[in-house]
């Protein structure tokens, strides 16, 4: 049984994370403990308004503070030091957020997965860690994107190029992997991240352009010796060449070091075949790395991986208002993107109590949100009308109360007493009005 409520949890994990940080002040510190613990308390939009009606602050306070810059990929890095396994990568992807006016900054038109299509908004680029062993994504840092005329994405790359540079530090204190999606299959972009010491790992166009390795004899005379051959046809692969490592199902995973001619390098490659019930390769997939020694079904696995982040998106825009912010200038935009993302970070780590950092468990953000949100209003209750939430008779109710609404709660709490004296009621009177031949039992 779980022995601390999620709001002591919450802050004690918090608290222990802001100590070990320099060069913040008590103020600004009891502000960020105040505000990660209401961003998952609060239902509703999650604003400046709201945070003026549900804090301990005015609208105004909430202004304030959300101006001063604070050093979240330092906060998250310490939090994923501490909470995660081991064997963890890391992850990048931009989220479209949805966002009218004319003078917020950086709106523009980005393309909106959801609507697959360019929508006018804003986008920001974030930084994850993957834990390979718990299967969750941790989010590290968020960056707006800039305003960028539509589809202008020559421009769009050299932002994420500057914010891997910016970052580069602090990420490799978390892992030298880098895994993301198949639009950063660009030059500048992986050669941004071998340049900064970054593994690159992402998926290949189905019809990149590569070249065997030639490893024959070389022809007598003079000129250069011969370093590549033939041109890899990916509709039908040599497999003499090409090593298969796997079969699992309907799918089969080769794997090949090849030459990158985008790149100017050699990478490893893994090519994935995709079967149908017939027995035919009904698609395949190119997967790459830029560590020639890793293997493809590490590859496969830590590019799959990738998607866990998208979990934060979701989560983040469902309970955290990420896309609720009425700030128009960029330092509070950027406050309220990462702390908006962080909380997603504390909830997670509230649902896995008691859990080992090397196991994968269920995690479910509502029950956080929901025990949070009944802790806010138990507070207001028990402070208005003098209730001292000490005594030993109050504590067992108390546990019930915050565990209502929960999809998990657990496993020791019970149905809410005042329910209990309704039913008992209804059964009494129902059993009363059959004696009285009122009702019948046909």
């Amino acid at each position: 049984m779980i022995s601390q409520d999620a709001f002591t949890s919450g802050r004690g994990l918090i608290g222990t994370i802001l100590s070990k940080m320099n060069n913040i002040g008590k103020v600004q510190a009891s502000f960020l403990l105040h505000i990660m613990i209401m961003f998952l308390s609060m239902r509703g939009r999650i604003n400046f308004l709201q945070l003026g009606r549900y804090g301990v602050m005015d609208e105004h306070s909430y202004r304030y503070h959300f101006s001063k810059d604070f050093d979240w990929v330092g906060f998250n890095r310490r939090f994923v030091d501490e909470q995660c396994s081991d064997e963890k990568i890391l992850a990048f992807d931009a989220s479209y957020l949805s966002k009218s006016g004319k003078s917020t900054y950086g709106v523009g038109y980005f393309y909106s997965g959801c609507h697959g299509q360019y929508e006018r908004g804003m986008e920001i680029g974030c930084f994850a860690a993957i834990d390979l062993k718990q299967n969750t994504a941790y989010h590290l840092l968020a960056t707006q994107t800039e305003y960028r005329k539509k589809k202008d994405t020559s421009d769009l790359v050299n932002q994420y190029c500057e914010m891997l540079k910016d970052n580069a530090a602090e990420l490799l204190q978390v892992s030298n992997i880098l895994a993301v999606d198949a639009w950063f299959y660009k030059a500048e972009y992986i050669n941004t991240c071998i340049a900064e010491g970054f593994e690159c790992i992402t998926r290949m166009r189905d019809d990149a352009n590569l070249r065997y390795i030639f490893n024959g004899k070389q022809k007598e005379g003079k000129g250069r010796p011969k370093k590549y051959g033939d041109k890899v046809n990916l509709n039908k692969i040599d497999k003499r060449r090409f090593k298969l490592v796997q079969t699992i199902d309907d799918v089969k995973i080769y794997e090949c070091t090849l030459y990158c001619v985008m790149l100017k390098s050699n990478v490893k490659v893994a090519y994935v075949e995709f079967f149908n019930k017939k027995g035919d390769v009904q698609m395949y997939k190119i997967f790459m790395s830029t560590n020639l020694d890793r293997d493809a079904m590490t590859i496969v696995r830590y590019y799959k991986s990738r998607y866990q982040m998208e979990f934060n998106f979701r989560d983040a825009k469902q309970h955290t208002g990420l896309q609720h912010c009425q700030a128009r200038d960029k330092a509070k935009l950027d406050f309220h993107f990462n702390a908006s993302l962080t909380s997603v970070n504390i909830a997670k780590s509230l649902s896995r109590r008691d859990v080992d950092k090397n196991q994968s468990t269920p995690i479910s953000i509502e029950d956080i949100k929901t025990e949070l949100s009944n802790k806010l209003l138990l507070d207001l209750f028990l402070s208005n009308f003098e209730i001292d939430p000490q005594l030993i008779k109050n504590e067992s109710i108390i546990s019930k109360i915050l565990n209502y609404g929960k999809k998990q709660p657990d496993f020791f709490s019970e149905p809410l007493l005042i329910l209990n004296p309704q039913k008992k009621i209804l059964k009494q009177y129902s059993r009363h009005l059959k004696k009285q031949k009122v009702i019948t039992t046909n």
